[in-house]
């Protein structure tokens, strides 16, 4: 009874009760970012369709869903005979059925789903593949439904579709910007993802396709910027065994969890400290990268310390090159911090 009028006390605050830090939106969630703390869960309606044929004049209190319309699915009408992905068919006693009668009704389900799918081909497999994208860069919900929702926005308003897997691929780096707290992932690590798949979709396509498409959708996006990453580089380099290594060989004084909260505060000194004009004419993605690693020799010069990184082990960690990083480093961070005896 405590907890609940606890939780309730705090629902309209933007402050955590137990840090005093800030929320952010996590999929259905409300989320602190600095402990972790779930303080409440956000309606958040997935997809829908208005019906104006039937009736042109209704109030917004008045709307209502159409059946079979979701966004990121193609058979939603209807119904499957077990799961979708069900290959052995048991009774109501959830006893298995003789073989003769399995292979009629693996025969009947085979029969019935290209029916479902009938004139949605391309969008199946779209969505199929959306889907699949999703979980190999672990994105929340919330980005996959948008995602899902530009594409079938672009599909219909556009006059054609040059290529539908590049499109997809440009409505999920589309979402992920719009949702930048939940989904830091650049272009690059998309088209990686589905060269692996087996698709060719290059950087060069879904940059065409935003500046082709974009039109449509009239929502304005904002690029991504480094604070975005940081956090993602962090939870990398605290998680590195590598990292975990030095430490230990080093003797560093240091937890694990305190050496993470203090390059989280020095990070975002140093973001603060670097002019707004300068952030933009560089990558945003390395430049998060360098920070990380900056971060790292002002705590070792801080506290008079070995310093835990080095370029070689940040670039393992964060999966950016060596020569990436140090040129970020030695151009921008290294003279504006003034770490020549670094």
């Amino acid at each position: 009874m405590f907890q609940s009028q606890y939780f309730i006390n705090q629902k309209n605050s933007n402050i955590c009760p137990e840090c005093k830090a800030n929320f952010i939106q996590n999929g259905h969630e409300r989320v602190c970012v600095n402990c972790g703390l779930v303080i409440d869960s956000v309606l958040f309606v997935d997809s829908f369709q208005f019906n104006d044929t039937i009736n042109s004049d209704l109030s917004t209190g008045d709307q209502f869903v159409s059946i079979g319309k979701t966004v990121d699915n193609i058979c939603t009408l209807g119904s499957h005979i077990d799961y979708f992905s069900t290959k052995v068919f048991s009774d109501y006693k959830h006893k298995v059925i003789s073989s003769n009668y399995q292979k009629k009704f693996r025969k009947l389900k085979t029969y019935t789903f290209p029916i479902k799918i009938k004139n949605h081909e391309t969008d199946y497999r779209i969505l199929r593949i959306l889907n699949n994208i999703t979980k190999y860069l672990r994105l929340s919900s919330i980005v996959k439904n948008h995602a899902a929702y530009y594409y079938q926005s672009i599909k219909h308003k556009a006059p054609s579709i040059r290529n539908h897997i590049s499109l997809i691929g440009f409505c999920i780096f589309y979402a992920s910007r719009e949702f930048c707290s939940n989904a830091p992932v650049s272009i690059r690590e998309i088209c990686k993802i589905f060269t692996m798949l087996g698709h060719r979709v290059s950087p060069r396509l879904i940059i065409r396709d935003s500046i082709e498409y974009q039109k449509f959708l009239k929502k304005k996006n904002h690029p991504h910027k480094s604070e975005d990453f940081i956090a993602r580089f962090i939870n990398s380099i605290v998680n590195s065994p590598e990292v975990i290594n030095r430490m230990q060989k080093k003797k560093s004084l240091w937890t694990m969890i305190v050496y993470k909260n203090l390059l989280e505060n020095k990070c975002k000194f140093i973001i603060k400290t670097i002019n707004k004009g300068r952030k933009r004419s560089w990558n945003p993605f390395i430049l998060a990268s360098a920070t990380v690693y900056c971060a790292d020799k002002l705590l070792a010069k801080d506290y008079e310390t070995k310093s835990i990184l080095t370029q070689k082990i940040a670039s393992n960690a964060m999966k950016i090159a060596e020569y990436s990083i140090r040129d970020h480093y030695v151009k921008i961070l290294k003279p504006l911090f003034n770490t020549n005896n670094l």
